[in-house]
Order: structure tokens, then C-alpha cells, then sequence
């Protein structure tokens, strides 16, 4: 109750701390390039005999599926990746090798799900044709190149999900953002209160004294 009679007191400071974090959360959000998503999910399996373990079989799903997975971020990846495709602007990862592939890990991610063989794959881009195409090509280079990463026989990379797009833009996430900004300016604004009080109680100390 005391402190619900502090913020009537002093609503001011909590409004404009809310407003000031909001509009630095707004900035923060907006200075960063828009990007679309693509998401697409991929099944990576192993063709075993009848007789084989399932548990061993699924084990096996499992370590290839991560294996891949931590692949996709690689330098070699990444250069067969952009060339399977016509229609990948390979300009956008331009600069030194070093630079491209920084460039490339935040645009292209893949996580694998836990002992499931999936892969998600999520692809960020500012141009959404571009995010779809990349997200293709990631799939293809998966299909068509893994066994380079493995010595494992009969391993197929199957797409369970294909790519789908978001309708808006994905990052930076301006609802989380803003509610960020909102919360934070929330605590600073309560806490500045609660620093003011504090004041005036030790200045009416010192007074006395």
C-alpha cells in the first residue's frame, strides 16, 4: 500500500521513465535491419536391416541429425550452399571470408531436436524471396552432400516441412521489444521513486542533526 501511495505521488517519474526506455527500445529496435523468416524442417534417417536395434537405429538418427545440424554453420557448407542456386544473391555475404561466414551463421541456423532425427532449419533475411531460396538451398546441400560429413552408409535426408515464410518481419522482435522497454522502465521508475524517499527521509535526519 505505501508503495502503490509512492507511484500516485510520483507518477510522473514512472511515466517518463516508461516513456524514455520505451523510446530507447524503439530505437534499438529500428536501427537493425527487418528480416523475414523461413522455416523448413528435414528428417535425417538411416536405412537399416529388419533385424537391427531400434534403439541403436534411433541413437544413430540422433547423432547424425546433430552432426549435420552443427555442419550447416561450416565454411564448406556454406560454400556449397550458395552455389546450388541461381537465384541466391550471393553478394549479401560479401567482405572477407571471415566476415561471410559470421554473416552466414546469423542468417542461416539449424537445431537439431533431441532424439528425434529433426532438424529445423531457420533462415533470416531482410528480402523474403531470398530467405525462401536460401532455405531451399540449405535443404538440397543437406540432401545432396551430407554423406561428405559422414562414413555412414544408406543415410537419407528427407523435408517433412517445407520452407514456410513469415508474413511479417521476424527480427528484430518488436513486441518483445517494446514490452522489454515497458518492464524495464517499469523497475526504474519504482526504484527512482524509492531513491527519492530515501532522500527526503535522510535529508530530514540530517537536518535535525
Amino acid at each position: 500500500m505505501e508503495l502503490l501511495t509512492l507511484i500516485r505521488k510520483n507518477y510522473k517519474i514512472l511515466f517518463y521513465s516508461v516513456l524514455a526506455f520505451l523510446a530507447v527500445s524503439l530505437v534499438v529496435t529500428f536501427v537493425q535491419p527487418l528480416k523475414y523468416r523461413a522455416q523448413a524442417k528435414v528428417l535425417v534417417v538411416q536405412q537399416f536391416e529388419k533385424t537391427a536395434d531400434p534403439y541403436n537405429a534411433s541413437k544413430m538418427n540422433e547423432y547424425l541429425s546433430g552432426l549435420l545440424a552443427k555442419v550447416v554453420s561450416s565454411e564448406s557448407f556454406f560454400s556449397q550452399t550458395i552455389k546450388t542456386s541461381s537465384n541466391i544473391d550471393t553478394n549479401y555475404f560479401s567482405g572477407e571470408r571471415k566476415q561471410q561466414l559470421k554473416l552466414w551463421s546469423k542468417t542461416v541456423q539449424a537445431k537439431s531436436m533431441y532424439d528425434s532425427g529433426i532438424i529445423t532449419i531457420t533462415v533470416y533475411h531482410p528480402d523474403k524471396t531470398q530467405a525462401e531460396a536460401l532455405a531451399n538451398a540449405v535443404i538440397y546441400t543437406l540432401k545432396t552432400t551430407n554423406s561428405f560429413y559422414h562414413n555412414i552408409q544408406n543415410v537419407d535426408v528427407r523435408v517433412i516441412d517445407s520452407p514456410s515464410l513469415s508474413t511479417l518481419p521476424a527480427k528484430p522482435n518488436i513486441i518483445l521489444n517494446v514490452l522489454l522497454g515497458i518492464i524495464f522502465g517499469l523497475i526504474f521508475g519504482i526504484l527512482s521513486i524509492y531513491h527519492t524517499k530515501q532522500s527526503k527521509i535522510l535529508d530530514k535526519i540530517k537536518s535535525i542533526l
